[in-house]
């Protein structure tokens, strides 16, 4: 008989990279947990995902590597699909304060601060649940980046119509269902910089460990150019390593508390 707990800590958590760097942001969690508490197996840590949506490219591929991971989403469609996807993740309907006094060796937010009118609110209410020694992971799109940019051309072009158009008439994988992070289609309401960013971790006591871009182009208009060829997906995600930050369409920050905010 296999160890099944032996199995899920020699499996990293895994996802298929695609425009957006999904996969690599998943590594870049897993990367930063192990490295931020190395005398631990993934199933003694504790995660908290917060905005989880359905929990598809974070909080379940993670707890199905043995994470302890706790998702918690105001969104109910989102919430119900994430229990029907596992039952391995502990999915909460509702906001942050709902879950009472805990405390999670990693917290993180992940494309959620660009859907908020006050972003510092929920923040400042996430660093409640950290522990003294926790790592938290945010992940933002750059408010000025391809990403943006490319989303605005193809709304005003009226492309998706035509997308739509397309694929209903034309498409040879008509039932095949690409499983977004959350269900909830609520826009973006924040444009981020690298300067405003700092700022605010700054005030919030946060230092920065370390900052990462995901991908380098990763609007619907690339999608349709660089979507269908592997190579240039992998070409896209691994050459923003090798940018400025400011070039690519979303960041990824591994941050601690400052000892003057704990």
């Amino acid at each position: 008989m296999h160890d099944s707990t032996a199995e899920q800590e020699a499996r990293a958590p895994y996802l298929e990279e695609n425009i957006w760097g999904y996969g690599k942001r998943l590594r870049f969690v897993d990367d930063t947990i192990l490295r931020g508490f190395p005398q631990s197996k993934r199933c003694q840590l504790t995660v908290l995902d917060v905005g989880c949506g359905n929990g598809s490219q974070l909080a379940i591929p993670l707890a199905e590597a043995g994470y302890q991971v706790t998702g918690v989403d105001p969104h109910q469609q989102s919430i119900e699909r994430g229990r029907r996807l596992s039952p391995a993740v502990r999915f909460h309907h509702g906001v942050i304060s709902d879950l009472g006094p805990r405390k999670f060796h990693c917290v993180i937010i992940s494309e959620v601060l660009e859907h908020l009118d006050a972003p510092e609110v929920l923040l400042r209410a996430a660093l409640a649940y950290l522990a003294e020694c926790g790592i938290l992971i945010i992940t933002v799109p750059n408010g000025y980046g391809e990403f943006e940019l490319d989303s605005r051309l193809y709304r005003m072009l009226r492309i998706d119509r035509l997308v739509a158009w397309l694929w209903a008439n034309f498409s040879k994988n008509k039932n095949k269902e690409y499983l977004a992070g959350s269900d909830d289609k609520s826009p973006h309401v924040q444009r981020f910089t690298l300067p405003r960013l700092r700022r605010i971790f700054e005030r919030n006591g946060l230092l920065v460990a370390e900052a990462r871009g995901t991908s380098l182009a990763s609007g619907p208009l690339m999608l349709l150019a660089l979507g269908s060829s592997t190579n240039l997906i992998q070409l896209n995600v691994a050459i923003t390593d090798r940018l400025p930050l400011s070039l690519a369409s979303g960041w990824m920050f591994s941050l601690r508390l400052l000892e003057s905010a704990r």
